[in-house]
């Protein structure tokens, strides 16, 4: 059967990306084997598999359409949920340039200092961070700037280093709203616009598994320090940086494209329509105003405005053309029938949709630890979510939403992923010990996703 073909080249593939081939290039070389495979054992073209969203005519001889897919496929994810990913990162890049990131870090850290309890201090710390991440959309990139801010707070409460950098490392688990690129693909999976994606499902589901996890972090991580005798440490004082000056106004730049989108959608206005690039615009010139007005230097905001582009430009290198890569891998599992396959299981009954998508989950899961990134696992497998969904009978987002969360959470369980190497870099412990804190509350975040999602929708 040519869809057990499937299986082997998947497991080629993941090892592959563990073994550190580059993982575009080699989930688009998979892709286009399978797709290869597809055409020519069952006389199908690539017409026949591609979705018609992408517009695909074919250039009358077979050999090429398989490489006209892949420009098909490049021409519509730019267009469409690449711009978003790529404003998203411009904007968080010019952000951090302007000093409103850190503005903002440095303002929601205070109100730790006022509580007295070290392991309350923790899960709030936790809360703040996951709540950060929602403006700053980079894992890695907002536990540098907790590691500047709260971990001292928290070392000086009495957490031990471990504890708080396995929180910290955690903050980004659930990859919430426009500035996220799991969260725009789930979003354009589902037909949504992201702003009613993050308003009216992730948050539903988000909110309630946040607490959960802070509320794992504060027994798990106090009964880590007694048992193991962690002994305090003390920020290391040669890695500590300073934020960049900006006024405190500053700390609510980032939220404008959210209030745009909000304000502007289903849930707002709806008779004016905002997707996610157009407020990431409107935000960055209005903020390039204000900036001019407070360095009193038009060249100076103009020059900081360039960032975003530098961001964008980034973006596509990382972001997009993963986003390409894994579509194209897609691609080729649904010629050779590995997708119709999983979708006759189900229609016939064999297997519960729960158990199709802790299956699903699972694959994203365990595709996140090896290669270190949620992107890559995500945006691999999140076309699975709706052709299973549709074939059970079910509601898509009860299969998507928990899918999209597993990618972050088993990131944060991965050594290899460049935020748990930060953290631990920066603290000055072992990326495995990091690991081993993070388990249980990454383990108890994944359950009550599932079991939430199945509640709520």
């Amino acid at each position: 059967m040519l869809a057990a073909l499937a299986i082997p080249t998947v497991i080629l593939t993941a090892w592959m990306i563990v073994k550190k081939y580059q993982t575009h290039t080699t989930l688009i070389l998979s892709g286009m084997f399978m797709l290869t495979l597809g055409i020519v054992f069952t006389q199908a073209g690539v017409a026949d598999v591609i979705s018609a969203k992408y517009g695909f005519k074919d250039t009358g001889a077979a050999f090429f359409d398989i490489f006209k897919a892949f420009d098909v496929i490049m021409s519509q994810r730019t267009a469409t949920i690449g711009m978003v990913a790529m404003t998203a990162a411009g904007f968080s890049t010019y952000m951090t340039r302007i000093g409103a990131a850190d503005s903002l870090v440095k303002a929601c850290s205070k109100p730790l200092e006022a509580l007295n309890k070290p392991y309350l201090v923790l899960a709030v710390a936790y809360l703040i961070g996951q709540a950060l991440n929602i403006v700053i959309s980079s894992p890695a990139g907002l536990a540098m700037l907790l590691l500047v801010s709260v971990y001292p707070i928290l070392v000086r409460a009495g957490v031990s280093p471990l504890s708080a950098a396995a929180a910290i490392g955690t903050t980004g688990a659930l990859d919430l709203g426009p500035g996220s690129g799991n969260a725009n693909v789930a979003a354009e999976t589902l037909g949504l616009p992201i702003a009613e994606y993050f308003a009216t499902k992730q948050l539903l589901v988000a909110i309630p598994v946040a607490i959960i996890v802070a509320a794992t972090h504060y027994f798990v991580q106090q009964w880590f320090d007694k048992r193991e005798g962690e002994e305090l440490g003390e920020y290391l004082e040669g890695e500590k940086r300073e934020f960049k000056s900006a006024p405190a106004f500053y700390a609510f730049l980032p939220f404008a494209p959210i209030a745009l989108l909000l304000m502007f959608s289903s849930i707002g206005i709806p008779s004016i329509k905002m997707n996610a690039p157009t407020a990431m615009y409107v935000a960055l010139i209005a903020t390039i105003f204000i900036d001019a007005v407070r360095n009193k230097s038009i060249q100076t905001a103009l020059d900081n405005g360039m960032s975003f582009f530098k961001g964008m430009a980034n973006a596509f290198s990382s972001i997009v053309v993963l986003i390409v890569a894994a579509t194209m891998f897609t691609l080729g599992l649904n010629a050779i029938g590995a997708i119709d396959a999983l979708k006759e299981m189900v229609l016939g009954g064999d297997v519960h949709y729960i158990l199709i998508t802790i299956f699903a989950m699972l694959i994203i899961g365990l595709t996140s630890i090896l290669t270190g990134s949620g992107n890559a696992a995500f945006f691999s497998f999140a076309n699975l979510g709706p052709e299973l969904a549709g074939a059970a009978g079910v509601k898509t987002i009860l299969m998507l939403l928990p899918m999209q969360f597993m990618a972050g959470f088993c990131r944060s369980l991965s050594p290899v992923s460049a935020v748990i190497i930060a953290v631990s870099a920066a603290s000055n412990v072992s990326p495995f010990g990091v690991l081993k804190r993070t388990a249980i509350p990454m383990a108890v975040g994944i359950v009550s996703t599932l079991i939430i999602t199945q509640f709520v929708f």
